[in-house]
């Protein structure tokens, strides 16, 4: 989601000598400052990072797409490295009974192309790394072909390179880095996961979920929406639930032949009064622990009647231990026990509640856990300025990985600029850095 918001920088304290002591080198790296070893292993594939990325954004892998032709670049790239290639075609549907499940936006049920690389050497310990491969549609405006990368001085231009076509380039030559100096190799997942997940990030984690995978975390590869870059960590997303509520009441009968008007106000059931009654219940009670926002109110047609029916659209943000299904059932008690006793014994209220947009669970990693501090430390120590902790992100494909599989995930990406608009791009150089901090991180992870 878009997010112009400017967050102040927090200062990060970094963890005492002692505790970072405890925190393990990559001793292939090196045994004094791996951070600046993996730098530079990540400098001397900013050529290939580049080759890849420019790979990618040719190949035109829309949300709503199948993306089997850019997945297909994906799984050509991992056949090389020491991976077991796991390739899907998952459908929505087949998920809609799902508590996780949001209904994607474009609709459609595919079949959607989602690839998972499980290491063929697993250790008893394994982490994770996903982006997603579909990228947001063409708009107009674009100055340069959006499938024909550009190069402008350190940026690179083209569709999908920050949101998240990068995220996936830097997240597979991380792997080949790590393959190289020996590492061990992190599972690396491709998925599709605009438009709410449900075409490749609900799939293929409710799947993994049901093995015995042994990931312990998960980096999703995608930066904040804020384009600050590894500035912001992502490790919490809010609930969302955007409601409607449809309602219905009656005029009196009219007084005078041809005029509506001439019914007594005081013979009506006014939907609208109601209503806003009704939702004043709601904020009292269901929501009271909750932030709502009554966003459109459209009801009534003639000044001089009674509003006889009215529809109010409204957005909940909300936070565990809360779910979007247990609001909206709560709602809907509400809602019966209302209509039941306000209505007449000759004319009865009635009412709809329905979801039109984000249907999205909330999730959180903890910013004090250990991998979080390695995260933090290892993007401070390559770039030289420590993160900050993103809260206000919501539908954000963390969720699944920590409401799935019960693990610690946290969202970090490169600096980039316009997404979802037109001349998309992605710092180069921050990308590289990017890289950098998986290989870090990763390493770091590992002997936690």
């Amino acid at each position: 989601m878009k997010n112009k918001n400017q967050l102040p920088r927090r200062k990060f304290v970094k963890t005492t000598a002692t505790a970072m002591a405890a925190i393990p080198v990559l001793s292939v790296l090196s045994t004094t400052n791996p951070t600046n070893k993996a730098l530079t292993y990540a400098k001397k594939h900013r050529k290939e990072l580049i080759d890849v990325l420019e790979k990618l954004i040719r190949v035109q892998s829309i949300q709503g797409e199948s993306a089997a032709d850019a997945q297909h670049v994906v799984k050509e790239y991992l056949s090389k490295l020491p991976y077991r290639i796991e390739e899907s075609d998952d459908r929505p549907s087949r998920y809609q009974d799902h508590p996780e499940y949001m209904t994607p936006n474009p609709a459609g049920d595919g079949p959607f192309v989602n690839i998972v690389g499980w290491p063929k050497k697993q250790t008893k310990q394994q982490y994770a790394l996903f982006s997603h491969i579909d990228t947001h549609s063409i708009e107009e405006g674009w100055s340069t072909n959006p499938l024909e990368p550009k190069i402008v001085g350190n940026r690179l231009y083209g569709l999908g390179t920050s949101d998240d076509k990068g995220g996936v380039a830097a997240m597979l030559v991380a792997a080949t880095i790590l393959s190289k100096t020996g590492k061990s190799l992190p599972v690396v997942m491709s998925l599709h996961g605009k438009g709410g997940g449900g075409r490749g990030s609900l799939p293929v984690f409710e799947r993994i979920r049901k093995t015995d995978h042994n990931i312990g975390a998960v980096l999703y590869v995608h930066p904040a929406e804020t384009g600050h870059g590894l500035e912001d960590i992502k490790n919490s997303v809010q609930g969302i639930a955007d409601l409607q509520l449809h309602m219905t009441g009656w005029r009196g009968e009219a007084l005078e032949i041809g005029s509506i008007d001439s019914a007594e106000w005081k013979d009506g059931g006014s939907a609208l009064d109601r209503c806003l009654e009704l939702f004043e219940i709601f904020r009292e009670t269901v929501f009271k622990n909750v932030s709502v926002n009554l966003g459109i109110v459209d009801g009534g047609d003639r000044i001089g009647s009674i509003a006889d029916k009215v529809t109010i659209t409204f957005r909940l943000k909300f936070t565990e231990p809360h779910t979007f299904k247990a609001l909206f059932d709560d709602a809907n008690k509400v809602i019966n026990d209302f209509i039941t006793s306000h209505s007449t014994s000759t004319n009865s209220y009635t009412a709809e509640l329905k979801s039109v947009g984000y249907m999205t669970n909330p999730g959180a990693a903890d910013w004090e856990d250990s991998k979080s501090k390695i995260v933090r430390t290892s993007i401070a120590d390559i770039t030289d300025h420590a993160p900050t902790a993103y809260p206000n992100h919501y539908a954000g494909d963390i969720r699944y990985p920590i409401r799935l599989l019960g693990v610690p995930a946290y969202g970090i990406g490169s600096l980039g600029g316009n997404f979802y608009m037109p001349n998309e791009w992605v710092d180069i150089d921050d990308l590289v850095k990017l890289v950098a901090v998986l290989v870090d991180t990763m390493g770091g992870w590992q002997n936690d």
